[in-house]
């Protein structure tokens, strides 16, 4: 067996000798199936190729397709190996954080799809930590945040759901506490409908973490006009989590 990866170039060179007019899709679909076709002994190898296209490697520079870039995120996490952290999280938020919205989107999908060894493994609190960060309290000098993009956000949000736990739902609420702020703040000059948006996909999230019933959580956050206590609320219900 020559192994996928001479599939790989062949399908690529495929593609370029065609001239096909849609060259960035036909990659994508090639890189879709190297990840749900690879064998163990080539997954090593598909990952590092993967990283190189999503962040580049040793000076060869990262692959100039924004497309086929988030098809490399994607990639990494559905190949799901942990080790692969570090390269989402730079590509994501790093100092040099891709460009492109949609790359930035999928790295934060995959980041809540990597196997992760328990609710302690080191690179599960990494991400539960950036992700927290990016999507409420990374900010620059003027109060602006670094991520502003809904998509990539809301993605981010959705992988701390995902990965759950007591340390998700406190990540969460976190991010809902300081959307809360900003929202009833005069002198916020950085939100609108999307961070109204986001605040409510907390609240929706933390049902799914929890285990709190959607119909309880609502009917307590008729019960009051202040968010902060149905914020104290949460605080309680988390405090009850087990630490997994």
């Amino acid at each position: 067996m020559r192994g996928s990866f001479l599939l790989l170039g062949f399908l690529l060179a495929a593609v370029f000798m065609a001239g096909c007019r849609n060259a960035p899709a036909e990659r994508r679909e090639v890189i879709r199936y190297e990840t749900q076709a690879v064998e163990d002994s080539d997954r090593s190898r598909l990952r590092a190729d993967l990283t190189t296209m999503l962040l580049g490697t040793n000076g060869e520079p990262a692959d100039e397709d924004p497309h086929v870039r988030a098809a490399a995120a994607q990639g990494l996490g559905n190949l799901g190996d942990p080790a692969d952290t570090e390269a989402l999280v730079d590509a994501m938020a790093g100092p040099l954080a891709d460009e492109s919205t949609q790359v930035r989107m999928e790295c934060a999908i995959s980041l809540g799809k990597l196997r992760y060894s328990g609710p302690l493994d080191e690179r599960r609190l990494l991400v539960v930590r950036t992700l927290r960060n990016r999507v409420a309290f990374d900010r620059d000098a003027s109060g602006r945040p670094l991520e502003t993009e809904f998509m990539v956000r809301s993605a981010m949000l959705s992988s701390l759901v995902g990965l759950g736990g007591r340390s998700g739902a406190t990540a969460i609420h976190d991010i809902a506490s300081r959307l809360n702020r900003d929202l009833s703040s005069s002198a916020s000059m950085f939100t609108g409908a999307t961070d109204k948006g986001l605040l409510d996909r907390c609240f929706e999230g933390l049902c799914d973490v929890t285990g709190v019933p959607t119909r309880e959580a609502a009917a307590h956050r008729l019960t009051t006009d202040d968010f902060g206590k149905h914020l104290e609320w949460w605080a309680d219900r988390i405090s009850q989590m087990s630490d997994n």
